[in-house]
């Protein structure tokens, strides 16, 4: 197949994953289960032998989750329980929320009440990751998630499956680092929301799909040398929890926008970091977890992410920053002075968009993107 036809597939999953999802349910006769982004074990749900599927953008109307949850909870949760709401959800057998601040704490305790399912569970995950008893608690907690899929699928998860899905994953994140290059490298080949719609399309589709697919999209594209040269593109870090909508990528492609970097958790987080593949494979999932990049939810002492993301802008060569903030994101909101004033302090140009699933005018969007990409030097692109 052709790199474009390739791409056209992915997209295809990216704005019809609940169509996706039913026909591989149609298929296979399988059992789907869904998380919240992110940080999921997904290995383990594999290796149960069920699809996990990220529950991401379903295009809920946010209306529907006003009766059960506060209008100024953050917009993820709130159209992720409207989606549930109105039955758009409907493939789902089970549920995986991890606990990563106030809202997803409480919101499992809602999605039961309003749309019960056969395995509903969360994953509590530790905030002080360099802790010394952060390892031994994710790895007890691991334990006890992987002991509630076995007594739903009615057997054991044995060592030799849970590792052959981590190599599956570890592929699949290692194909997706180097698509991330050939869209920094060859952007008029693979725009940035292509590579971003194709990471979305990832996360609801069957692995072996996706790799095999990613291993002719690579082919394809690597085969196509030389640069964009009809416009010097401004190298760009976005920073945030959640890249939505994938229209902004599009302002920031219209004024010669380049992403070389990011730390969102359906972006580079989601990437990073393979698991081992010798040894204990839960133990391999707790050191990948405890080693990925420090974020808005989950910060090591000895990694502040206001000086890790000065050093990333630093190392990727980045002329500016934009801080995506999440509507109602508190812990995003936290960081931001103190993400701001390193930049500053750095001298890295660094402006803060409020995104929403839903919600923020695109206009108001493009207005400001356009702004700060004019003050970088970013001209338009034909």
């Amino acid at each position: 197949m052709e790199y474009k036809e390739i791409i056209e597939i992915f997209k295809g999953a990216a704005a019809n994953p609940g169509g996706q999802a039913g026909q591989w349910k149609k298929e296979h006769e399988g059992k789907i289960f869904g998380f919240l982004l992110t940080d999921v074990p997904e290995e383990l749900v594999h290796a149960a032998g069920f699809l996990p599927y990220a529950v991401n953008a379903e295009e809920g109307m946010l209306d529907f989750a006003d009766a059960h949850l506060q209008t100024w909870a953050c917009s993820f949760s709130r159209n992720s329980l409207a989606a549930a709401v109105q039955g758009k959800l409907s493939f789902l057998d089970g549920l995986i929320i991890p606990q990563t601040c106030d809202t997803t704490r409480m919101l499992m305790g809602i999605w039961k009440h309003v749309r019960p399912l056969s395995f509903m569970e969360n994953y509590r995950l530790p905030r002080q990751v360099d802790r010394p008893s952060a390892g031994d608690y994710l790895h007890g907690e691991l334990k006890r998630l992987k002991e509630r899929l076995e007594d739903f699928r009615g057997r054991e998860i044995k060592e030799d499956e849970l590792t052959e899905s981590i190599s599956l994953y570890n592929r699949n994140r290692r194909l997706l680092r180097r698509l991330y290059m050939v869209q920094v490298k060859t952007p008029q080949l693979l725009s940035s929301k292509d590579l971003f719609t194709i990471i979305k399309a990832s996360m609801v589709m069957p692995r072996e799909k996706v790799n095999f697919l990613l291993e002719q999209l690579l082919a394809a594209c690597e085969a196509v040398t030389g640069s964009d040269h009809k416009v010097e593109r401004r190298r760009l870090l976005i920073s945030g929890t959640l890249l939505e909508p994938l229209e902004l990528l599009d302002f920031i492609n219209e004024k010669g926008g380049l992403i070389v970097a990011d730390d969102l958790q359906n972006g580079s987080r989601y990437l990073e970091a393979d698991a081992a593949e010798n040894g204990d494979p839960l133990e391999a999932l707790v050191q990948r977890q405890l080693k990925r990049m420090p974020s808005a939810l989950y910060e090591p002492q000895k990694q502040r992410r206001a000086k890790y993301l000065v050093n990333l802008a630093r190392e990727k060569g980045a002329q500016g920053v934009l801080f995506l903030h999440l509507k109602f994101c508190e812990p995003e909101n936290y960081d931001y002075y103190d993400n701001m004033q390193a930049m500053e302090k750095a001298g890295i140009p660094a402006m803060r968009v409020e995104t929403a699933f839903g919600g923020i005018p695109p206009g108001q969007l493009q207005t400001r993107v356009h702004a700060f990409m004019e003050m970088l030097g970013g001209e338009d692109v034909d």
